[in-house]
């Protein structure tokens, strides 16, 4: 099992390697990022909860789904992005649903 530790440093370098994709246009690539980034949350979510931890859940979501927003319109305005599509909710959703399933 992966640990809590490695599970937030993961979706921080995946954040990371998103922003230098996206830098270089790199748009299938952002895609694949992304999606993995998600998986990165959405396996933190699952584990064990700690104390005072739903705030910190509840940031990074609204953070990851503020990043996807801007990478939708990054990718809107280059002709080459037109095979980026985020697939995450809003922050708005994901703060009144949680985590995708």
């Amino acid at each position: 099992m992966i640990t809590r530790e490695n599970l937030i440093g993961s979706v921080l370098a995946a954040t990371d390697k998103l922003v230098q994709q996206a830098g270089q246009g790199d748009w299938s690539s952002v895609a694949k990022t992304a999606e993995q980034r998600r998986m990165f949350l959405d396996a933190l979510s699952a584990s064990e909860p700690q104390s005072g931890e739903h705030d910190f859940l509840k940031a990074m979501r609204a953070a990851i789904a503020e990043s996807d927003a801007a990478i939708a319109v990054m990718a809107k305005s280059e002709p080459a992005a037109s095979t980026y599509t985020p697939s995450t909710p809003s922050a708005s959703q994901l703060l009144t649903y949680g985590p995708r399933k």
